[in-house]
Formats: C-alpha cells, sequence, structure tokens
C-alpha cells in the first residue's frame, strides 16, 4: 500500500509542477518523502520545486539529502550550486560546480545558469532599494 501511495504521491507532484502548480507540487513530494524518506528522486523534485519558488535554503536542504542518497546526480550538485549562487554564498557554488562538471554536467551552461541567478538577484536588490 505505502510503495503505491508514495509513487501517487510523487506522480502528482511532476504533473503538479508541470502545470505550474508548483506549492502544490511541494506538498506532494513532501507526502511522498515522508513515506519513502530514502529516494533521491524525490528530494530532487522537491529541491526543484523550493528553488522555482525562491526558497533557495530550502532548494539546497533538499539537494543535499537528494546527493546523500545518489552522489552521481550531476544535476543535483549543478541546481544546489545556482541556489548558493543566488543567496551568495561563493565557495559553495563553485565548490558544487566543480563536482557537477566531474558528475558529468557541462561547465558553461552552469557557469551561465549561475550568472543569470546573480543577475536576477541583484536587480531585485535593486527594485527593495
Amino acid at each position: 500500500m505505502s510503495q503505491e501511495l508514495w509513487k501517487s504521491y510523487f506522480e502528482t507532484g511532476l504533473e503538479s509542477a508541470k502545470a505550474g502548480l508548483v506549492e502544490t507540487s511541494v506538498d506532494y513530494f513532501e507526502w511522498a518523502v515522508k513515506i519513502k524518506p530514502d529516494n533521491p528522486e524525490i528530494y530532487y523534485n522537491l529541491g526543484v520545486s523550493f528553488m522555482t519558488l525562491g526558497k533557495m535554503n530550502d532548494a539546497i536542504d533538499s539537494f543535499t539529502q537528494s546527493i546523500n542518497f545518489d552522489r552521481d546526480n550531476s544535476d543535483a550538485y549543478a541546481n544546489r550550486a545556482i541556489c548558493h549562487a543566488y543567496i551568495g554564498n561563493e565557495s559553495k557554488c563553485d565548490q558544487d560546480i566543480k563536482i557537477a562538471v566531474r558528475k558529468g554536467a557541462i561547465e558553461s551552461g552552469i557557469r551561465e545558469a549561475v550568472r543569470v541567478t546573480k543577475d536576477k538577484r541583484k536587480k531585485e536588490k535593486k527594485k527593495k532599494n
């Protein structure tokens, strides 16, 4: 029963995210991970949802959990690097980029995403001031 339930929650989370219902996807991923707490794919998708919502610290935590269960997920390292860039943690950003590249990610793509993220953050700070 719980095997089917976590999968149902996970799949509904994916469908919610695809439909733009990102906050709803977070709920479903969180329910799925309570049932299946050792699944890196759930944590990864939870991280992507948090990242989309701008909740970078929550995203970092989720990507870290995903990495703890799957150390070869270059996308988790790359996305965590982007989150670190957004919150201004350059050293952790650079560290994650290096690991992601070693795991197979394309460095130029990550660096471009980091650059865009930093530019977005600067514009948001200027609007607040």
